[in-house]
């Protein structure tokens, strides 16, 4: 895919020297109260830097960094959904460092507005722990409305217990954000 940019950010394709800064990325997540609610990454170099060979190859995770320094600050998912009325679901994880700053806002309308006018798509979904407020904020701002919930796990804990949470469902409509973007 060819980078979107804005007016802070440019969003990418993932290339092999991403890795550090993904692994960096990873590790903090994986030690934040976050991590329990979400997928487990792996955290040695040689799995980071296989997950990022992998990354580089599709157009499924896209890696955003600032505009000026090409600083890498995050990470947008967009996988395709089959199982779904929607063509997409959207995810993100940006450096806790770069929190509160609009990134994730500015990075992610980027994206959703090249996946309803290039891609055309008619839908996208998204997904969050009911208690993530943060997550919940951002998928407002975007113009996502809330439309289930549902307990969830990804993982067990130590005694092999699912640790389950309560996940909110989120749906943006192709009409919905374009009315509100343009």
């Amino acid at each position: 895919m060819q980078p979107l940019r804005t007016e802070r950010l440019v969003i990418r394709n993932f290339v092999v020297d991403d890795y550090s800064a993904l692994r960096k990325l990873v590790i903090h997540f994986n030690d934040s109260e976050y991590a329990a609610y979400d997928h487990l990454w792996p955290t040695s170099k040689l799995e980071i830097l296989n997950i990022v060979m992998e990354l580089a190859k599709s157009d499924s995770f896209l890696a955003v960094t600032l505009k000026e320094s090409g600083t890498f600050i995050g990470f947008i998912s967009l996988q395709t959904e089959e199982s779904s009325s929607c063509e997409y679901n959207l995810g993100y994880n940006f450096d806790f460092d770069y929190h509160g700053r609009g990134y994730a806002t500015e990075a992610c309308r980027e994206v959703l507005l090249y996946v309803f006018e290039q891609l055309n798509a008619r839908c996208i979904e998204a997904g969050t722990a009911a208690w993530n407020q943060r997550s919940r904020k951002l998928l407002a701002r975007l113009g996502f409305e809330k439309v289930g919930e549902k307990m969830v796990s990804f993982h067990k804990d130590d005694r092999g217990r699912p640790i389950e949470f309560l996940g909110y469902e989120f749906i943006l409509k192709k009409n919905d954000f374009l009315v509100e973007t343009h």
